[in-house]
């Protein structure tokens, strides 16, 4: 018999022949159970081969902190989540597994306060007693091929889990910066670490010709390069031979766009237990970090608006484009409830990555937005002009990606997911 089975998985050693051993020649008992590292195989029944790792015995793998890497840290989101999990736990409730305790870090690339804010916010309130350390990486830059040496280097050399939020999420800027847009929304060597990774994806990998897109039955068909990366990652945790075909490539493989899209051949298996969530326009509070994030004092889109509305500032918003906007603390729950599953369900079960559409229930325009928060705000609307995108000139962008997000609700056990009306 010749099985291999992939890395990360529990398994009991049932009627261990007496060639079974460990790779330090010691023998595997029947009725231990043990984490096998990736391309262990059995052969003839007689010698499990390691491939150079070591098995972990899971009674001792209990005991010791899960390692949970959060990329993108200092963004919007990455701040709002990890004052979630280190205040909060994992999934906001006790840990199934009973004294299961996590050690998390926090990669960032260059945010000059996030250190110091990072500190404060810690000093004041106890941490969740799940939570063993924080610890946070700096100079995480994805365009940058040395960025898992780096990570290595401090310390985080293995990971239970990975959240991957860092982006390139400006579509004017990946638009202008194509070979970096690829690197940074494409991280494939983000999969040597052989975790499963909770992915946030985007909306953008839409056409935008219909209305509510569903996750299986839709066709992706994304309209500027932003959208065409955070695609071709999903492939990526979809174990996808194409990233992405002709047509997403805009009928240009060649052209400045595919050029930069990584070969299959050279890309880690991904772990089965990953998920895909493809998040509309989030909208939220402030940062929990005192002097925030690098969008400044506009972190989110309800702060532009309440600032150009208390300000009586005219200013115009596109009412022909719609989102199914979502509120950060239906994306934070979301996450959490990803990365639970993945965390508990060591068997591998899932088989692949599974895709969720992340957004409210409400269709809206950027001026519907604008008009809600007025009054809200009890403000006046007056100086927020509804106008229609130019159908010509600009980055492309897809006029209507409101999705149906029936999945993620029946997943989630939610009824509720209206990030406009929260």
């Amino acid at each position: 018999m010749n099985i291999e089975m992939s890395g990360g998985l529990i398994y009991e050693i049932i009627n261990a022949d007496e060639e079974w051993v460990h790779g330090d020649g010691s023998k595997l008992q029947s009725g231990t159970k043990v984490i096998l590292p990736s391309g262990t195989e059995i052969i003839d029944n007689a010698k499990i081969d390691f491939k150079g790792g070591k098995p972990k015995v899971w009674e001792e793998r209990q005991q010791q902190p899960r390692k949970i890497l959060i990329t993108g840290s200092s963004g919007y989101v990455g701040q709002h989540l990890l004052a979630s999990i280190a205040f909060q736990g994992i999934g906001g409730k006790t840990d199934s597994n009973q004294g299961a305790t996590y050690e998390i870090f926090l990669a960032y690339n260059a945010l000059p306060t996030f250190e110091d804010d990072l500190t404060l916010l810690l000093e004041h309130k106890k941490l969740h007693p799940s939570i063993a350390k924080i610890r946070s990486i700096s100079n995480i830059d994805f365009s940058n091929s040395e960025y898992i040496q780096i990570l290595q280097n401090a310390g985080a050399t293995s990971f239970d889990a990975i959240i991957h939020l860092a982006a390139l999420s400006s579509p004017g800027f990946c638009e202008n910066n194509v070979s970096d847009a690829w690197k940074v929304n494409c991280p494939i060597d983000l999969l040597s670490f052989g975790a499963p990774i909770i992915y946030l994806s985007t909306d953008q990998v839409y056409e935008g010709t219909k209305s509510y897109y569903q996750e299986v039955t839709d066709e992706t068909l994304p309209v500027n390069v932003y959208g065409m990366t955070k695609l071709a990652f999903e492939r990526v945790l979809l174990g996808s031979n194409v990233l992405l075909s002709e047509k997403e490539l805009g009928g240009n493989s060649t052209g400045d766009t595919g050029q930069y899209m990584p070969d299959t051949k050279s890309i880690p298996s991904p772990n089965p237990m990953s998920t895909i969530l493809r998040s509309s326009l989030i909208l939220g509070g402030p940062t929990p970090l005192k002097n925030g994030c690098r969008k400044g004092s506009f972190p989110s889109f309800l702060q532009f608006i309440e600032s150009r509305l208390k300000s009586s500032t005219p200013t115009d918003y596109f009412i022909n484009e719609y989102r199914s906007v979502v509120h950060v603390e239906d994306v934070l729950r979301a996450i959490n409830h990803f990365l639970s599953k993945a965390i508990e369900s060591e068997d591998g079960s899932q088989g692949k990555a599974e895709i969720y559409n992340l957004g409210g229930r409400t269709r809206v325009s950027r001026y519907g937005i604008a008009l809600k928060l007025a009054n809200h705000l009890k403000l006046d609307h007056s100086t927020a002009n509804g106008v229609n995108r130019p159908a010509i000139g600009g980055v492309p962008s897809p006029p209507d990606i409101s999705m149906n997000v029936n999945k993620i609700a029946k997943e989630m056990g939610v009824t509720k997911m209206d990030g406009l009306d929260e």
